[in-house]
């Protein structure tokens, strides 16, 4: 079997970028209860194992574990249509861990999720880890933004279906019964700090205990300071300049930021996902950070919660953009014998009466065009999505394994409120992560 040669170190940056992926897979699946089904090669990728009735039989391997109730029913109306095919979803806890590993070693599965405007997966594309979706007259059911997302020189590997974005869920209820209005600006923000707390009610609530979310909080919120910030850090990357100096205020406004919002938290550091979910569905807190992809986790913890998820403002401007990335987007392997059968699975999947039935229940705001958009909590966050004032964050950007060295220093500044080392940290994983590549 072909091993796939990543670049120098990529396999280990590849098991590292896992533990705070796009999708945070493992902590999706440790809030649903899953166990690590699936592990590599259990469904036997690349056609390796053919159904004892002589089927085609196809592994999917899909990152967004928690949307695999769903993609279960796409499979059967998929298999009324191809009888002759039998798809075997593969959604493990720590799925992109998971896929990084087998992609590694070249047990690579025949259709699989892929984050096609991240560094990681840019690296697989030049490997030739994917089959080439250029010329595929569907890859144009999804809108133009969302395929130049996906692009990359001039190729496409993945069909997008589904962008995610960032921001603060907020307990309608909790609100009005505060007499209070939801907040458009950073001061408005603090205002309803402040207020909730008068009344003896803890704002907010964070998934601190786990670095990935704190690195991926982060990330997007820099990037909200200061849309194009990737170039500051190729800067100081590549050059002598440092994240201390006078015209490069960035991550300094950031740790500010993120310290300032935690006065308003209890003890952040103990609170894993469940935790912060269970408390923000269930009335004990009015807000919670997260993204987009969290929407069917509190949805499932609660389904008669009154909650909707506002853009994150600027701490530094009432002029500001929402952060997006392609969230779910699927692929085929080089190596699967069966290209004709996997991409069939993609263009079923991108109808948009079938992506239809993604789209009500997973929740992640769809880019296939004839999608109805159907979920009232993150409508606010999809027209922002639809108007384009957005960026695209910065993990797409910055070298790999950057984003996950830095979480143990954003979570360690949430700690010790050393901002100091938090920019010194930050100054010296840029200069090591550009100078390795």
């Amino acid at each position: 079997m072909k091993k796939y040669v990543l670049g120098v170190g990529l396999g280990i940056t590849l098991m590292a970028l896992s533990l705070v992926g796009c999708g945070l897979a493992s902590q999706t699946a440790e809030q649903s209860g899953k166990e690590a089904k699936g592990a590599a090669g259990s469904n036997g990728g690349n056609g390796k194992e053919a159904s004892a009735d002589g089927k085609v039989e196809l592994e999917f391997f899909n990152c967004k574990v928690e949307g695999e109730a769903v993609f279960n029913k796409v499979i059967e109306k998929f298999e009324e249509e191809h009888s002759n095919v039998v798809i075997k979803q593969t959604a493990p806890a720590d799925a992109e861990t998971v896929l990084f590993t087998r992609v590694s070693t070249g047990d690579v599965p025949d259709i699989m999720s892929v984050y096609p405007a991240e560094t990681a997966y840019h690296t697989m594309m030049d490997d030739g880890v994917y089959t080439e979706l250029t010329g595929e007259e569907w890859l144009h059911r999804a809108s133009d933004s969302a395929l130049q997302f996906s692009t990359w020189n001039g190729k496409i590997y993945a069909m997008p279906f589904a962008l995610n974005s960032f921001g603060i869920y907020c307990n309608r209820t909790m609100f009005k019964e505060a007499g209070l209005e939801l907040p458009a600006t950073w001061s408005e923000l603090m205002d309803v700090c402040e207020a909730f707390q008068a009344k003896g009610i803890t704002p907010f609530t964070f998934v601190d205990k786990d670095p990935g979310y704190l690195a991926q909080e982060g990330e997007r919120i820099v990037g909200i300071i200061k849309n194009d910030v990737y170039i500051d850090t190729e800067t100081v990357g590549t050059t002598d300049a440092s994240f201390n100096d006078a015209d490069k205020p960035y991550f300094k406004e950031l740790a500010q930021a993120l310290l300032k919002t935690r006065e308003y938290a209890g003890d952040t550091l103990s609170y894993g996902i469940e935790q912060c979910v269970a408390d923000f569905a269930n009335g004990k807190i009015p807000m919670f950070v997260a993204i987009t992809a969290k929407y069917t986790v509190i949805q499932q913890n609660n389904p008669d919660l009154d909650f909707t998820l506002i853009p994150y403002p600027s701490p530094v401007s009432d002029d500001y953009k929402i952060p997006i990335n392609v969230d779910i987007a699927y692929g085929v392997s080089s190596k699967t014998p069966h290209q004709e059968e996997a991409k069939a699975f993609i263009e079923f999947l991108s109808r948009p009466e079938i992506y239809q039935m993604v789209a009500d229940e997973e929740g992640t705001p769809p880019v296939i065009e004839g999608v109805n958009y159907t979920i009232e909590p993150l409508k606010g966050i999809k027209e922002v999505i639809d108007s384009g004032n957005t960026f695209l964050t910065m993990v797409n950007f910055w070298p790999s394994g950057w984003r996950s060295e830095w979480s143990v220093y954003v979570q360690q500044l949430i700690s010790d409120k050393n901002t100091d080392n938090f920019l010194k940290e930050t100054d010296r994983i840029c200069k090591e992560k550009y100078a390795a590549q």
